[in-house]
């Protein structure tokens, strides 16, 4: 990858946004899907989606600190409790990298990571960047709303 993975999130998050991509241009913003190393691309990009993810949702967050530890809520369309450990494994294991960054837990976050990219034919690896990039436009929405700041490389 030539460009930094926070330039490539940055392009993704614009385009889930509902920019566009010119296909008559090179924008770099796909290149994480394609080639030979896609997978360890695509884990760089996740990272920092990960990390931004967090950093806003710590806005959120009234207090944080060491003697503070973050969980999540997770609900299905209807509002229903989903049982994380029922999830696809690389969606467990995106989930749980969240969490890992939330709590300050770097190592776990690339284990997790690690986990959420092993190459299984079950499971495409776009999927996880899809929910990704969706945490993280959701992260930016609610913090436009609330007038809360944004990582500064996302803008």
């Amino acid at each position: 990858m030539t460009e930094h993975p926070r330039g490539v999130a940055r392009r993704l998050v614009a385009v889930t946004r509902g920019g566009e991509l010119d296909s008559t241009t090179r924008t770099g913003a796909l290149d994480v899907l394609a080639g030979a190393d896609h997978r360890d691309r695509l884990a760089a990009v996740l990272r920092e989606l990960v990390i931004a993810t967090a950093d806003m949702m710590l806005c959120r967050a009234e207090t944080s600190g060491p003697d503070k530890a973050f969980v999540l809520d997770l609900r299905d369309d209807t509002g229903g409790v989903v049982d994380v450990d029922t999830l696809d494994p690389p969606v467990r294991a995106l989930v749980r990298a969240l969490l890992a960054q939330l709590n300050g837990r770097p190592d776990d976050v690339r284990t997790q990571l690690e986990l959420a990219m092993l190459d299984d034919p079950r499971f495409d690896p776009v999927d996880v960047l899809v929910l990704a990039l969706l945490w993280t436009v959701g992260s930016i929405e609610w913090c436009e709303e609330h007038d809360a700041p944004t990582p500064g490389w996302l803008v």
